[in-house]
């Protein structure tokens, strides 16, 4: 059933019909308990049978060890994500609970209310200090998530809200249905996810089923380079038409193509002529941005094949700092051959120029 306006699920009354929207296996609306109005999600599966569910009572008793498993990983996340605390960059579980009767019981979890922006899918558009602040925040978020051992597995830029704060943009990171703890046991048939941010490691450990290793958090940074570069140019790098993934042709040693800017800042003469209230001219085309070369550089790094290569939240976060605050790159965390100018400030950089190196 679809919950309407009025329902009573638990302790909670729907204060907004439940939708299905990009909510994969799930339907998701709003509620209240008290006066605090909060996020409530409904997973469609699993099910877990009561005593007159249909089926056999060996098959049913399956289903109830399967909803265990998933109930105990549910638990285990939302306990880590306790100590992110409250009203940060992570938006965090604080209930998870079944609602049923005696046929069946669908699993429940809620979460606090985030008021989004209208320029969340505009970030590509804003101007360069907001851009980079946006992404040094989304950093900021996944950085306490990996301090906590929780590798989230599904970023994208709907599971990255864009909220105004104190005439800001900054991003909190949502939904982590598909998270896992580093260390701990997992297994593919609980882990989905959306196919055009996978890692090639994640790809390859749901293709053959768990017979490879389990992602770890550089799994997390090869989708945010993706988000990254969405956030920075308007649209996720290119790649040969025969592959439909980034990470297909990642593992298969292809180039990936990083976008042109959309939005480079103008040079100086262009800003004095707007502010005459003159005609914008039109940046010349030898009119470089060096920071739009800093930040493809630490997109590529993010992307590279092998995990062990790839930069760290940490140091992902370290560099976003230096570039926001001093414009500087911390020549440490990448390699020093790369930063070169006739190497990063080409059109179309491609993403093999580093993988061969890293």
């Amino acid at each position: 059933m679809s919950y309407k306006t009025g329902d009573v699920i638990g302790k909670y009354t729907v204060s907004r019909d439940f939708d299905s929207t990009n909510g994969g296996q799930c339907q998701w609306g709003f509620a209240k308990a008290g006066a605090e109005e909060v996020f409530i999600k409904k997973f469609l599966s699993p099910v877990y049978p009561g005593n007159s569910a249909p089926g056999s009572e060996k098959g049913k008793q399956k289903r109830r060890d399967q909803c265990e498993v998933f109930e105990k990983k549910q638990l285990a996340i939302m306990k880590a994500l306790s100590a992110c605390g409250d009203g940060g960059l992570v938006v965090r579980t604080i209930d998870f609970f079944q609602h049923g009767d005696d046929h069946g019981s669908h699993y429940f979890k809620v979460s606090q209310k985030v008021d989004t922006s209208s320029l969340s899918n505009k970030v590509h558009e804003l101007e360069m200090k907001k851009r980079l602040f946006v992404m040094l925040t989304a950093a900021g978020a996944l950085k306490i998530l990996h301090g906590s051992r929780i590798i989230h597995l599904d970023l994208k830029p709907d599971n990255i809200l864009i909220q105004e704060w104190e005439n800001r943009l900054i991003a909190k990171i949502i939904d982590f249905d598909n998270s896992i703890l580093e260390g701990e046991p997992t297994t593919p048939e609980f882990l989905v996810g959306d196919q055009v941010y996978y890692s090639p490691e994640f790809a390859e450990y749901i293709n053959t089923e768990g017979k490879t290793p389990a992602p770890n958090q550089k799994s997390d940074i090869f989708s945010l380079g993706l988000i990254f570069c969405q956030y920075w140019t308007g649209s996720l790098p290119t790649f040969p038409k025969r592959y439909q993934y980034a990470y297909q042709t990642v593992s298969s040693g292809q180039e990936l193509t990083l976008p042109e800017c959309l939005n480079l800042e103008m040079p100086p003469q262009s800003r004095i002529n707007i502010s005459k209230g003159l005609t914008r001219s039109t940046p010349s085309k030898s009119y470089s941005n060096p920071t739009h070369h800093k930040i493809k550089l630490l997109i590529e790094k993010m992307l590279v094949l092998k995990p062990e290569n790839r930069l760290s939240i940490v140091e992902v976060h370290k560099i976003l700092r230096h570039l926001y605050h001093y414009d500087t790159l911390p020549t440490e965390n990448i390699d020093k051959s790369t930063l070169s100018s006739d190497k990063t400030a080409r059109s179309g950089s491609r993403v093999n120029k580093n993988m061969r190196k890293s």
